[in-house]
């Protein structure tokens, strides 16, 4: 009997007694685990190498599951039956302490299995497969180029790894995968693939993979077919999402319909093998409006936007648009001005900045949006040292290192961002008065950005840097008490009280030229919150104390601090 911590890989041997002429495509391996609840979960075995056959699961309940093996007769395990024992897990990683990830009810935003909501913070490394390098690094505080990375980023709070196979013909990457036409490169998966792999699982990260770029699909169906099919047996039980294939429509307007019709092909297929539900998207292209192919299909569970480098101006009527016609599935800012990015900006070029970044992800956020994909330039384009020549010099003219990137304070201030909306809990904001047309509207040019609750007694709003018109907006009348949140550090300021009357409230300006954040909550949330508090679980009692401590009411906040340390 084997064992395994719930949401844990535990991988299972078979060896066939036939040698079959091609091990991948004649001997289709397959076994049903059936859990203690009933629950079934069908798990495809991948080829391993000889007569080796390996099936990767994760039981997603404790208790007993037992399985029976499918296999061809000839191979001496057809009918194989066993158990494996799920226990408890044990560590503290949020992606196996709440389970794999879902779209929550209202279809807004990410849950874990559990429903605890999951901010999506992602960092953009589109050829983490076989270009990052394992055993060297140039940093003076990294060992691993690839382990490096991922460990600062989960230090700095990502949940996300956006990743691609670039698994590309046309460029050379699917050498790297198939030995043969139709026989995996399985020498490439152990030596290489499996590591990077289980790194991103074993430090907590999801990992939101595409097969390859648009072009490859050409003339290549069942190629794709064949790498999902593989894929997904050897790493499908492993914390993922699919999304399908890099600006998987291609720019060629007239050759558009095609790539889409393609690759639907394979999103299909995916989603058939797709046992445990991860969530499946596309990385959609640079498009005005945004990109929406895709947008209806059932397969489809949450939007990968792309809204671009600055070849187009990246406007908050454009999300408001998008998310007006299409808020019925999570919206994710996917790939939007990467830090040190060459912008492509018609009166120019220039340095994009972490400023820039952030008036990106907190757009995405206010707008109604439930995660934001960072991106470094030097890093998702793998620039070992300045000089180096580059297929994507365009992007690059400012000739920046993986090195310099991975130190950028944008990738720093996105950890930040994820703290703070996670802070004041996303999930309950919505954007302020969208779909109304009247004068003062918020979501105008010049003004912040405005989320809010149902109830109308707690406020997100966020003052870009170009933020310089003030207005009224409607708020019910009572006491209410607002603290300043500095992005660029996580740092919030002393808090203020006043009184709006007459439901109307009249925007402060904000503290200098910089972007800023404003929290502004009612008294009637921090005390029905504080009386709540002892009949909450542990970690609710840690959420709701950030929330008293960050919008706590002044007058009244030592007796608030002192009540929450006796608890």
């Amino acid at each position: 009997m084997d064992r395994a911590e719930c949401y844990r890989v535990c991988i299972l041997t078979f060896e066939s007694e036939k040698t079959f002429a091609n091990p991948f495509l004649d001997c289709i391996v397959r076994a049903k685990f059936t859990g203690p609840s009933g629950q079934k979960i069908v798990r495809e075995a991948y080829w391993d190498g000889e007569n080796v056959y390996r099936i990767s699961f994760a039981p997603t309940e404790e208790g007993m599951w037992n399985y029976v093996v499918d296999a061809p007769k000839e191979s001496g395990f057809h009918g194989a039956k066993g158990q494996v024992e799920c226990v408890p897990y044990t560590g503290g990683l949020a992606v196996y302490r709440h389970g794999f990830l879902k779209i929550s009810k209202d279809k807004r935003y990410f849950t874990y299995a559990d429903g605890t909501p999951f901010f999506w913070l992602g960092d953009t490394h589109w050829e983490f497969a076989y270009r990052e390098k394992w055993e060297e690094s140039n940093h003076p505080e990294m060992d691993s180029m690839f382990k490096g990375m991922v460990d600062r980023r989960v230090k700095q709070g990502y949940t996300v790894y956006q990743t691609n196979l670039r698994s590309d013909p046309v460029m050379g990457g699917d050498a790297y995968y198939w030995q043969e036409p139709d026989l995996p490169n399985v020498k490439f998966y152990q030596e290489e693939l499996d590591r990077r792999m289980y790194y991103l699982a074993d430090r907590g990260m999801v990992n939101a993979l595409g097969f390859a770029w648009f072009m490859s699909i050409e003339n290549n169906v069942e190629k794709y077919r064949n790498l999902a099919r593989y894929f997904m047996a050897r790493y499908g039980a492993l914390p993922m999402v699919w999304t399908l294939a890099g600006e998987a429509g291609g720019y060629d307007k007239a050759r558009q319909p095609f790539y889409v019709d393609e690759w639907r092909k394979i999103a299909l297929y995916v989603q058939s093998l797709n046992t445990y539900h991860h969530p499946m998207t596309a990385h959609y292209t640079n498009e005005r409006p945004f990109a929406s192919y895709y947008q209806d299909e059932e397969w489809m569970d949450f939007t990968l936007n792309q809204a671009g480098h600055g070849d187009y101006v990246v406007s908050a009527d454009d999300y408001k648009a998008f998310l007006q016609e299409h808020g019925d599935k999570p919206f994710v800012e996917g790939e939007a001005f990467y830090e040190f990015c060459s912008t492509l900006e018609e009166n120019g070029t220039r340095l994009c900045t972490d400023a820039m970044v952030r008036r990106a992800a907190y757009l995405t956020m206010q707008a109604g949006g439930c995660g934001y994909t960072y991106g470094a330039q030097g890093i998702w384009d793998v620039v070992w040292e300045k000089g180096q020549e580059n297929k994507m010099s365009l992007f690059n003219r400012f000739d920046v290192t993986w090195v310099e990137a991975i130190d950028g304070p944008g990738g720093e201030q996105m950890g930040f961002m994820r703290r703070f909306y996670e802070e004041q809990r996303f999930w309950e904001l919505y954007p302020y008065r969208v779909g109304q047309d009247s004068a003062g509207d918020p979501f105008g040019k010049k003004m912040p950005l405005i989320t809010v609750t149902k109830d109308q007694r707690r406020w997100v709003l966020y003052y870009p840097e170009a933020a310089r018109k003030s207005g009224n907006i409607e708020v019910p009348s009572g006491r209410y008490a607002m603290r300043w949140f500095n992005p660029r550090n996580g740092a919030y300021g002393e808090q203020q009280e006043f009184d709006v009357e007459q439901d109307t409230w009249k925007l402060p300006a904000k503290p200098d030229l910089n972007d800023w954040c404003l929290v502004v909550m009612g008294f009637g949330v921090l005390e029905e919150g504080l009386r709540n508090l002892t009949a909450m679980p542990r970690q609710c009692q840690k959420d709701l104390r950030t929330q008293v401590f960050v919008a706590g009411n002044a007058s009244r906040f030592g007796v608030l601090e002192e009540g929450l340390r006796n608890l």
